[in-house]
């Protein structure tokens, strides 16, 4: 299993023991998925959580017309779960889909949840990747409120460079919350 990955991600918020390390890839596995195979499928649990090793994963809603709304995208070293749903013990209302194929580390919330409970050090670095998670959804809200949509293409090209690389321009556009027509016009004033 690739768990160097994940653990180099932890402990660069955290110093693990062995025992710490060992208890944690007890709890984890590795994961393949395909091309247009969904992770997380509105209405239906998921209480995993998934480390990205490679690959790319995109969260959307379904709005009541049936077009998706894009939420964020995934790349290599992201967590991606539904925590909402798993911490009210509700059903999804949204989906997680490969975009192309993707290799995962996974573990359960509920494994997770007993390792902060076990060790001090699990618990900090769950604070702070929540702390995190926290902070990029609430600047993506105040930015949707407060900024243009030429400024924030400006900053997710910026912030997440592989988007350009790996993302189709509707699906950006759907992002930004603008038409693929208006991304077309924003990309080509210099």
């Amino acid at each position: 299993m690739q768990a160097s990955a994940i653990l180099n991600t932890f402990t660069s918020i955290l110093p693990l023991s062995e025992k710490e390390i060992e208890d944690f890839i007890q709890v984890t596995k590795q994961e393949k998925l395909f091309k247009g195979d969904l992770w997380i499928k509105e209405n239906k649990r998921n209480e995993n959580i998934a480390f990205l090793l490679n690959g790319y994963l995109r969260k959307f809603y379904v709005d009541n017309e049936g077009k998706e709304i894009t939420d964020y995208f995934y790349f290599e070293s992201d967590f991606c779960t539904e925590l909402p749903s798993i911490i009210g013990k509700t059903r999804p209302n949204s989906n997680v889909i490969a975009m192309e194929d993707t290799d995962l580390i996974t573990f359960s919330y509920a494994d997770f949840d007993k390792l902060r409970l076990k060790y001090q050090s699990f618990e900090r670095i769950y604070s702070i990747l929540l702390e995190q998670t926290f902070l990029r959804f609430y600047n993506r809200t105040v930015s949707l409120i407060q900024q243009t949509p030429k400024e924030r293409y400006d900053e997710l090209v910026r912030m997440r460079p592989l988007v350009l690389q790996k993302v189709t321009q509707y699906h950006i556009a759907s992002y930004l919350g603008i038409s693929y027509q208006h991304l077309s016009r924003l990309r080509s004033v210099k």
